[in-house]
């Protein structure tokens, strides 16, 4: 079974660094390298962090992205940490965003003011108890393979990025195409989910966005500024 992580065999140097920071402990050794054992893997692409060698690596959306942005009408979906990514200020990234041919640019900011209302809701109807937070897809697969005695526990709220992308759609049509951008790998195995189909059609992180920036010859720097589309996030 493929996962959204991979090793980079020819990189791996036998340190050992990522079998002792998975959190899910889904890496073993075989042949002296450490390779990721999808059906333990959550996703949380902390290996791709900790490894000095790179030899860890996600499954690429920039080719997805490029595809989408050629053929048909786009949306870029921010998420709300987008500021502190990149040395440029904030309205030159929506304007070079939208150089890169993205129709409308949305902030997930606005998603999460409805989950945040939608939990504050189910909160109300279910006062006793534990309940998860639905919100990052790493948490929920972490609970679903290693404690699915507490997968009802999980509320029943989409996720920022699934409201934002469901609302863009409904304001501007169906055949919107959608790309997530922000610091999160696990998105990338959120939107394999069968509940996720026709939803958000891509993910890009912050370092692949630089990387899509540079095959278009975009820069940031010089972008002129703009601002997002509607639905805007509350304050």
């Amino acid at each position: 079974m493929e996962g959204i992580i991979s090793t980079i065999k020819q990189n791996c140097r036998r340190c050992y660094t990522c079998v002792r920071d998975c959190p899910a402990k889904a890496i073993r050794i075989e042949d002296g390298q450490a390779s990721v054992v999808a059906e333990r893997c959550i996703s949380c692409g902390n290996c791709t962090k900790v490894c000095s060698q790179g030899a860890k690596a996600y499954s690429s959306g920039l080719e997805g992205t490029l595809a989408i942005l050629d053929n048909g009408t786009a949306a870029a979906l921010i998420a709300p940490s987008f500021p502190v990514a990149f040395d440029v200020p904030p309205a030159q990234l929506m304007g070079a965003i939208r150089q890169l041919g993205f129709s409308y640019v949305v902030e997930v900011a606005y998603g999460a003011d409805l989950v945040n209302q939608a939990c504050h809701e189910y909160l109300r109807e279910h006062p006793t108890g534990i309940h998860i937070g639905s919100a990052c897809p790493a948490v929920v697969e972490y609970v679903r393979k290693y404690h699915p005695e507490l997968t009802d526990r999980i509320m029943p709220v989409m996720s920022p990025m699934a409201a934002t992308a469901l609302a863009v759609k409904q304001r501007y049509g169906e055949d919107v195409r959608c790309v997530f951008i922000g610091p999160c790998v696990a998105k990338k195995a959120e939107i394999l989910d069968a509940e996720m189909a026709g939803v958000v059609d891509e993910v890009l992180t912050f370092a692949e966005l630089e990387r899509v920036f540079a095959a278009r010859g975009i820069d940031p720097a010089t972008a002129p500024a703009s601002d997002f589309n509607p639905p805007h996030a509350g304050l």
